[in-house]
């Protein structure tokens, strides 16, 4: 196979990968409101907390040509020295520890979370949705 024909085919992966971890992102933030009608704000916190995951890894991915294998939100805003999401980490970093308690207390840990608490991660996605261009639909 020919260099070029490698590198085609590298670039169609990654323009695939980068559309399912979009999609996935999206679903995972749909999904959150289901979880919310029955009353889960643990899972919904958890489930939104994989759609900024996605999302992040998915931006890092079509930015710098790949991801971290990281779960820290912190270090995956960095890493994408992008002005809008550094700024929105700046003034909602309560929301990403939020986040990162629940990615870990969902599955490890009982954990109360209410409301309030899914209402400001819930915006915050939503942030980080707009920040690198995708919808919530």
């Amino acid at each position: 196979m020919e260099r070029s024909s490698i590198i085609e085919l590298v670039v169609a992966l990654s323009i695939t990968l980068y559309r399912e971890m979009i999609e996935r992102a999206k679903h995972l933030y749909r999904i959150s409101v289901n979880d919310v009608s029955a009353g889960r704000y643990d899972i919904a916190l958890f489930h939104l907390e994989q759609a900024v995951q996605l999302s992040l890894k998915a931006y890092l991915l079509k930015t710098l040509g790949d991801f971290p294998r990281t779960h820290s939100i912190k270090d995956l805003v960095e890493l994408s020295e992008d002005s809008c999401l550094v700024k929105l980490s700046e003034e909602k970093w309560y929301v990403i520890d939020i986040l990162e308690d629940a990615y870990t207390g969902a599955r490890y840990f009982l954990r109360s979370y209410g409301e309030r608490e899914y209402n400001e991660a819930k915006n915050f996605v939503e942030g980080v949705f707009k920040c690198i261009g995708i919808s919530t639909t």
